[in-house]
C-alpha cells in the first residue's frame, strides 16, 4: 500500500483490480496531476484463486490446549 501512496501523492491515479476487473480507484485529494496515468497493480499469485469475497474458511480443529490456558501459565509464571 505504501508504493501506492507515493504514487498518488506525486500526483498519479492508482487503478486497483480484482481478476483483471477495476474494483475501485485511488486518486490524489486535488485531482491526478496534468499528464499523469493509472498505474495498475501487480496480478495476484494465484489468478485461479477466487475473489476475496468468496473465499470459504473452515475452523480448525486443535484438540491440544487453548491459547487462554498457554497464555494464563506463561503469565503466571512471570
Amino acid at each position: 500500500m505504501g508504493r501506492f501512496m507515493k504514487a498518488v501523492r506525486a500526483g498519479k491515479e492508482v487503478v486497483i483490480t480484482d481478476r483483471d476487473q477495476p474494483v475501485a480507484r485511488l486518486v490524489p485529494i486535488h485531482g491526478p496531476a496534468d499528464g499523469a496515468t493509472a498505474d495498475p497493480i501487480e496480478r495476484p499469485a494465484d489468478p485461479t484463486a477466487p475473489p476475496l469475497g468468496e473465499v470459504e474458511l473452515r475452523a480448525i480443529r486443535y484438540r491440544g490446549r487453548s491459547s487462554t490456558e498457554l497464555l494464563a501459565e506463561d503469565r503466571a509464571r512471570r
